[in-house]
């Protein structure tokens, strides 16, 4: 799902959900959009991605996916406990609480962890416990975790081409990309850019995965097969939903398994507590570049299992690499660095250097970090005007990394 606006705007060459796509600072303007009623029933294909109806598609997407949606279970629910409170009331920054940060960044689901415990939860807009919202690109870092397992299983090498695997991607450019380098976003596929004008790259490509109800599919599949390379791999970090969607075909190719079975057992892994679903595409596979919907506590669970050192130790290997720096020069990393944290990109999952935090991170504002140093987690579900909102960006950022901090103490 991308927005782009016109107005104030700060452009950044790449951004973390998206390539080329522009980031925005919220206005009253939007706040008011914000809250405009509607009638749910009655809501716009065309605009669902657009306030004030996002609010609601984002926790009923599995009524709004043009393809439908393909089950997820959750077969070994894990209790939570509710362990010591941490006060949202307390001050988070310029005598503004985390509460009123929460709602000021328009939070929908907020959980925090410490020792697997639930010591915050919030809930808004609507929004509550055992809902579904959908993750957007926060669902890539999903199949870097399930990548990884089978890598650990020596079903897939790092180092092969997606070729290998997928014999019908044999002559095109992104088959000529090593596993590696779709995980990393360094394979030189280009960009997409923009979404709203019928014929172009980024509109197209959203027909096939559901998210355009207006225009002609040409197959999920053929799309993959069409994405053209724009600079060497491994030379610019270049964000892009083809090498995610390459990814998912790829692991169920090696396992046999259909991707929401895949995403089942990881469920059944992180203790999932409430059977989900992720979106379909054009030809009735997945798409694990945005479409997986789930739980504000499941996300957590996710998060709780990596940051417990749960997952691959290839995928540690891997998000740990501090070689893996091209996102730097990117706009991306230069705002996350701008805000105190210098970060590297690895296997579709964003790792702060310095504070040892693991981070997925999806449009609109889910974000869900992991504290490596200890297993506690904070994540954020969100409401925001546009893919990448500048300050909600930065106080959700921010926000998170003090409380991890704080429960370090």
């Amino acid at each position: 799902m991308k927005t782009l606006i016109t107005g104030a705007m700060i452009a950044f060459t790449s951004s973390g959900l998206l390539a080329n796509t522009a980031m925005c600072e919220n206005t009253e303007e939007h706040k008011q959009a914000f809250y405009a009623p509607f009638d749910v029933n009655n809501i716009p294909k065309d605009k669902m991605q657009k306030f004030p109806y996002y609010r609601y598609v984002s926790m009923h997407y599995d009524q709004f996916a043009r393809y439908g949606t393909a089950p997820v279970t959750a077969s070994k629910p894990l209790k939570l406990l509710k362990g010591e409170t941490f006060d949202l009331t307390q001050e988070f920054e310029a005598g503004q609480s985390y509460i009123q940060n929460l709602t000021h960044t328009l939070t929908k689901g907020f959980v925090v962890l410490k020792d697997g415990e639930i010591t915050a939860e919030f809930y808004d807009n609507g929004y509550n416990i055992g809902m579904l919202n959908n993750l957007q690109s926060a669902s890539k870092t999903y199949i870097g975790v399930i990548i990884h397992k089978l890598v650990d299983l020596d079903l897939i090498k790092l180092e092969k081409k997606a070729s290998v695997y997928l014999p019908e991607l044999s002559g095109t450019d992104i088959g000529e990309a090593t596993v590696q380098q779709l995980l990393d976003m360094n394979s030189g596929i280009e960009p997409l850019v923009d979404y709203h004008t019928p014929g172009s790259n980024g509109y197209m490509w959203e027909i096939e995965i559901g998210l355009q109800h207006a225009g002609k599919p040409v197959g999920h599949l053929n799309a993959i097969k069409a994405a053209k390379a724009n600079v060497k791999p491994d030379t610019v970090w270049q964000y892009a939903d083809q090498n995610t969607d390459t990814l998912g075909l790829i692991a169920e190719r090696v396992s046999g398994k259909k991707f929401n079975v895949l995403m089942s057992e990881l469920h059944t892994e992180t203790g999932a507590n409430t059977a989900s679903s992720i979106a379909k595409t054009s030809d009735g596979t997945t798409s694990p570049a945005f479409g997986i919907n789930l739980t504000a506590r499941d996300y957590a669970l996710f998060h709780l299992y990596i940051a417990q050192g749960k997952a691959a130790k290839s995928f540690y290997k891997s998000i740990l690499d501090n070689e893996k720096d091209l996102m730097k020069a990117e706009g991306l990393g230069k705002a996350l660095e701008s805000f105190g944290h210098k970060t590297i990109y690895g296997s579709q999952t964003y790792y702060m250097i310095d504070d040892k935090i693991a981070f997925s991170f999806g449009s609109f504002g889910a974000l869900g970090f992991s504290d490596l140093t200890n297993g506690n987690v904070v994540i954020n579900q969100q409401d925001w005007y546009c893919n990448a909102d500048v300050q909600h960006l930065r106080d959700t950022v921010v926000r998170s990394v003090k409380i991890l901090k704080a429960l370090r103490k």
